[in-house]
Order: C-alpha cells, then structure tokens, then sequence
C-alpha cells in the first residue's frame, strides 16, 4: 500500500470553496500545461443554476500529478445536496484518500477502501459529549454529494496509458473514442432496476417500498433522487438515531440502501482516444427523473470534436455549459475537459 507523505503536487486546481455562487455568468480558469510538448491540456468551469440559491458543486483537478504506482493525473466533480459541505470536504480530501490506499494492481479494491474511508469520515460524529449527541455528519445529517473521478495511469511524462474512472451517484466521466461517446461510469439512481432491487433487499418492511415515486422522480426513501451517495448521514445506518442497520451489517451499510461503494472502470487508452470529459449532472439531460433539460453523451462529444482544435479546454468547458443552459438544464454545472495528447 503507497503511503501519503508526500506533500500535495504543484498544478493543483480547485474550484473556489465561497465565491463560485457569487461569480457572474461566464466563471473561466487558466489551463493548466505540463512541462513537456506531449502534455495533457486541461480546463474547467463551474457555475451556479438558475434554479438554486447557490452553488453546491466543487471540482478538483491535478494534471500532471507525480503520484505513485503510475498516478499522472487527477479530476474530480463533486455535486453536493442539502449544502455544498460534503462536496467541498471531498474536494479537499478525497485524492489524498485515494493515494492512501492506491494498489494499481487492484485498482477496483483500492478505490472501494478509499471512498468507503472517506465516506466513514464524512459521517463521524463531532467530537466530544455534546458532538455525540448531535447530527453526525459533515454540513449536517441530510448533507451529501455525488463524486465522480477519473484517474490518467502512464509510465512517464508523455500520453496517459489508462484511465481508471470511479463514480458514486450520477456525475459522469465521459471519454471521446474516435467520434463517439464512451460513458466510463454508471448513473446510482433509484429508477435504475438493478440499484431498486439491491436497495428493497435490505428492506426491513417488505409492506412499503424503500423506493418510492415522490416528486416526479424516484427517490429512495421517498426522500433522495439518488441510489449512491457520500454523507446523507440520516440514510445511513449508524450506532445512534438514523437510518436502520442491514441485517449483518457493521451499522455502515443502511436499511435505506443508499452507499458510497463506487462503480469503477478501467480502460487502455488507443490512439483515437482525444477528450476525456467530467461533469456534474447538471450537463446532462434528465428527462426520465423529472429533471431539466441538458446533452446527451453524444451531444456533449460532438461538441468538443467540432470546437477541440480551435478553443482552449478552460473555454470548451465554459461553452458546454453554455450549451447545456440553452437546453433547458437549470442545474448547478461543473465540467472538466481534458485533452489526451497523441
């Protein structure tokens, strides 16, 4: 296991944790180049929905990262629910957690330790008497996010050789082979078959569904529209008031279902790979829970496809948000780009 004495890279972006909510319309960051001719370019934007009181999204990237067991890079999109705590936490955290247990050997296993450790953290109670008595959980027990990240795997400082991608809940890593979409991650959401029937087996009352249809959407619990999830301290089982322990349980895992255990891929890169792309859902269309309008997959690698060569990535991700608000999407939106070199 690759311990983490090693001090936070150089190159590191992140979303500012208070100004996002207040920047105007157009919120634009530098690129990013590494040292050499070969490097991977990369841009990002976050900006707040017309339909929220402030942004609750938080992204990370670190491109190049000197990790160990190959690690060369780093992107993250977090979007927070019931406060943008969690989501700022895993911003801040999360790769160190991930580097912590990183084992390139079993990279599945590696990033389930890393984002149930994390996730455990995010739901410890505070400290002290009064802590203990109190909602556990980072921002609150109804705090939570989504995270979805992508990992760039090499041997040196020229084109990536793999991208692991990692996800809890519906913010996506999308990468571009050739002229298509290729989806890396999946979408936790209760109106998912699978995710519905791992949710009602742990149903402590078979008599009434956890998954219920609430609000134009499926929602677990009647409550949360997603399946997956880091925080929401009330869904999850625990040693004091919230949630209901799953029979066998170590009180981790909810009676509700609702888990951080990511969906994990890993992919060789060929020579038509050219965009690797990661967004809050708020990019995407929503239509069969209720949401907003917003791209599909395709749409969204069409887009970088036509303006790739001649725009920026921190630009390509700023008009994609564009694109997503002139269909609709009234989301917070953080996206990512990243433009994998030949």
């Amino acid at each position: 296991m690759i311990g983490t004495s090693r001090q936070p890279q150089p190159h590191l972006l992140i979303s500012p944790s208070f100004t996002l909510a207040a920047r105007s319309h157009r919120t634009k960051y530098p690129r990013i180049l590494a040292a050499t001719s070969t490097a991977t370019e990369q841009g990002a934007a976050c900006r707040q929905g017309t339909s929220r009181k402030r942004n609750e999204d938080r992204f990370a990237l670190q491109v190049p990262l000197n990790g160990k067991g190959g690690l060369t890079g780093y992107a993250g999109v977090f979007d927070g629910h019931g406060g943008f705590a969690a989501s700022e936490w895993l911003q801040k955290n999360l790769l160190q957690y991930i580097q912590s247990d990183w084992e390139p050997s079993n990279v599945s296993e590696s990033l389930s330790e890393a984002f149930r450790l994390a996730d455990q953290k995010l739901l410890a109670s505070k400290p002290g008497f009064f802590g203990a008595m109190g909602e556990r959980g980072v921002g609150g027990s109804k705090c939570g996010a989504t995270g979805a990240v992508a990992l760039l795997l090499g041997s040196g400082p020229g084109r990536p050789k793999k991208i692991v991608a990692a996800n809890v809940g519906d913010s996506r890593v999308v990468l571009v082979r050739g002229r298509k979409a290729v989806q890396l991650t999946q979408d936790h959401v209760p109106d998912d078959d699978e995710e519905r029937e791992r949710i009602e087996s742990t149903n402590p009352n078979p008599k009434r569904p956890l998954v219920r249809y609430v609000g134009g959407t499926w929602r677990v619990g009647g409550i949360l529209a997603l399946s997956r999830a880091f925080g929401d301290a009330y869904l999850k089982g625990s040693l004091q008031f919230e949630g209901i322990a799953s029979r066998g349980s170590d009180d981790y895992s909810s009676g509700f279902g609702v888990i951080a255990e990511p969906y994990t891929t890993v992919t060789d890169l060929r020579s038509e790979d050219s965009w690797l792309v990661v967004a809050s859902d708020g990019l995407f269309e929503n239509d069969v829970r209720g949401g907003g309008g917003g791209l599909d997959n395709q749409q969204v690698a069409d887009f970088v496809l036509k303006h790739g060569r001649e725009w920026s990535p921190d630009r390509l991700a700023n008009e994609l948000i564009d694109a997503a608000v002139e269909e609709k999407s009234t989301d917070d939106i953080t996206v990512i780009v990243v433009r994998l070199p030949k």
